[in-house]
């Protein structure tokens, strides 16, 4: 034992000791309750308005129509370092919507917090999500202009490429409010058209205002604004000119188009109430299609389209006869009386050559037979007949002319009363009201 002592690292060992509880019991208070262990290095610490992220959703068929809350507060614990270099926007709860449908939904949150740092209490820990299908319907594009061109100029219908048509995507509680879908153009005096513009398109409602989150495709189109000179768009008139080939009639008559644009001043366009096809018979020789171009007489600028075609069938003629049609005397001057002298009956027969189609729903009543006596005194007369036809009918024989004399009327009611020889027949006064002469 002495050996052991006398040695000289025992005994600073032994030193050691003895100084440590000496250091002990001098700085030992009962009074002290100070844990003195590791965990005196951890605080807490309140972090507010955390931001909830949702994520997972299926956005390709529904949409978050809403969530509650927003935000939640945090209190979390950690070494006072850990919480001290922490900044907020590193405390992150999210909420998983990978499985969710349409509903209403209350789903515990997630946290994702820096290192070192664990959660202590939430509130709230739940949020309450709402989700709504989304539903497709193709709509029509509708671009509005909005201004004036340059003086003188109009503003033409705008042409949408590729298609006029786009389909949008809205949950189904908002597609219903959808009036419109499509863009505004601003004009400023423009004097010429407005090609490739780019417009990002829109839905609005009845009141127009733009529908917030809709979804379209295509979300922008080319558009183009024609602007031209005044034009007016007015009916095609078809006038047949000349006879078809002998024993040929037309069954049908088809033009592809029935009017047309006319640009040009507008002084000149208030006179345009249709603008004239001639059709030359003569020309047709086959069933098919024929182009006509149409005239355009200044100060007319153009004609869209610039032709017209026409789908012209021909088939072999048929004949038939009307007898005993009523001829109408017009243009007699005042104090004048006419009487049809030849033929006899003061009637006419007409033999009508058209498509046999044609002829089948002909009627007497379809057929107007005219002599016209403008400008004659009294004396006899020969006067060629106008015959008014449904169109595609020619006058293919029958009665050609008449034999009409006309008397003053006041010489002609002389002869009657006196009982001289009276010329029976038919009279016409100026208004083309017929009557008799005196007998």
């Amino acid at each position: 034992m002495d050996r052991w002592l006398n040695n000289p690292t025992a005994a600073k060992l032994v030193a050691l000791a003895l100084g440590i509880l000496m250091w002990a019991v001098v700085h030992f208070d009962p009074n002290d309750t100070t844990p003195n262990n590791v965990s005196s290095l951890y605080d807490t610490k309140v972090i507010n308005d955390v931001v909830v992220q949702p994520y997972g959703l299926d956005e390709r068929n529904y949409v978050l129509i809403g969530m509650e809350p927003l935000k939640v507060n945090l209190t979390v614990k950690g070494t006072r370092s850990d919480l001290k270099a922490a900044q907020t926007k590193d405390y992150q709860l999210k909420v998983d919507l990978r499985t969710v449908g349409e509903g209403l939904h209350t789903l515990q949150l997630e946290e994702n917090l820096p290192r070192g740092i664990s959660v202590v209490s939430m509130s709230p820990s739940t949020v309450e999500v709402s989700i709504e299908a989304l539903q497709v319907k193709e709509f029509e594009v509708d671009i509005k202009t909005k201004g004036n061109p340059a003086k003188g100029y109009k503003v033409g219908t705008p042409i949408i490429k590729p298609s006029n048509r786009v389909h949008l995507t809205l949950p189904k509680s908002q597609l219903s409010s959808v009036e419109r879908v499509g863009a505004t153009i601003a004009i400023d005096g423009d004097k010429e058209t407005i090609k490739n513009k780019s417009v990002k398109l829109a839905a609005y409602d009845k009141d127009g205002n733009v529908i917030e989150g809709a979804i379209i495709d295509p979300a922008v189109l080319e558009v183009e604004v024609p602007i031209t000179n005044p034009f007016k768009t007015v009916p095609l008139q078809f006038k047949l000119i000349g006879h078809t080939q002998a024993g040929v009639s037309i069954a049908s008559f088809k033009p592809e188009v029935e009017q047309v644009t006319v640009y040009g001043p507008q002084e000149a366009l208030d006179k345009i109430e249709f603008i004239e096809v001639d059709v030359k018979l003569e020309d047709l020789k086959k069933s098919g299609k024929v182009t006509i171009p149409l005239q355009i007489t200044p100060p007319i600028i153009e004609i869209s389209p610039a032709e017209v075609s026409i789908n012209i069938e021909l088939l072999l003629s048929a004949t038939r006869t009307l007898e005993g049609l009523t001829i109408s005397l017009r243009g007699l001057g005042e104090g004048l009386i006419a009487k049809i002298t030849d033929p006899s009956t003061g009637k006419a027969d007409i033999t009508i050559q058209a498509a046999p189609a044609i002829l089948d729903k002909l009627s007497p009543g379809d057929v107007d037979v005219i002599a016209d006596l403008s400008g004659r005194g009294p004396g006899i007369y020969n006067i060629p007949l106008i015959v008014n036809l449904e169109r595609f009918m020619e006058q293919a024989g029958g009665t050609k002319s008449i034999t009409v004399e006309i008397q003053d009327e006041a010489a002609a009611t002389q002869t009657g009363t006196d009982g001289e020889d009276a010329i029976g027949g038919i009279i016409v006064d100026q208004d083309g009201d017929q009557g008799s002469f005196p007998q």
